[in-house]
């Protein structure tokens, strides 16, 4: 029995994304969710954010996210580090 993953955009703004992954298992054709905690995790649009989405995320992902934030962070290392104190 193998395990499915299921990767949401939960949210996106310009500033963030939010990204959760759920685990699911094919039984005669039926998926079903695992009764497991979602794994969820937010990225900010900084350069080190894209560089954690790009090696953590999938290619289709990554372009979603990209579509909106555009080509370059809105947040500076800086204040993604006081954002989080």
């Amino acid at each position: 029995m193998n395990t499915i993953p299921k990767i949401t955009i939960h949210r996106l703004t310009e500033n963030f994304v939010e990204i959760d992954t759920e685990q699911y298992v094919e039984i005669d054709s039926l998926e079903i969710k695992l009764d497991i905690p979602k794994h969820s995790v937010t990225y900010v649009n900084s350069l080190s954010g894209r560089l954690q989405l790009h090696e953590n995320q999938n290619e289709n992902i990554v372009n979603s996210v990209l579509a909106i934030w555009g080509d370059q962070p809105t947040i500076e290392e800086i204040q993604e580090y006081d954002q989080i104190v």
